[in-house]
């Protein structure tokens, strides 16, 4: 990002009272997003196999759910950032 153009988002955040993300951030926090939901839907997807014991089986069925919720977690957080953002775009604009 150029120097002016940083300058320039650094005085609309500080006037405006609103954090505005600059676009190259803001597409790579969009495409973080995108991976983390693609992700958990691999994870869901994953079939556990019959021939595991039980107490295995058991062990990484819990670990895995733990997986999926974290990973929905940081999908959910990086869209509420996404969100904010573009929120505070508009209310620039207002």
């Amino acid at each position: 990002m150029k120097t002016g153009t940083y300058l320039a988002l650094l005085i609309h955040n500080h006037v405006r009272l609103v954090d505005v993300l600059p676009p190259k951030e803001l597409d790579l926090i969009k495409a973080v997003s995108t991976q983390l939901a693609a992700l958990g839907r691999q994870i869901r997807m994953f079939d556990m196999p019959n021939k595991l014991a039980e107490p295995t089986a058991s062990e990484l069925r819990d670990l895995l759910v733990c997986v999926r919720y974290e990973v929905e977690s940081a999908r959910e957080a990086s869209a509420a950032v996404v969100r904010r953002n573009l929120m505070s775009w508009e209310a620039g604009r207002a």
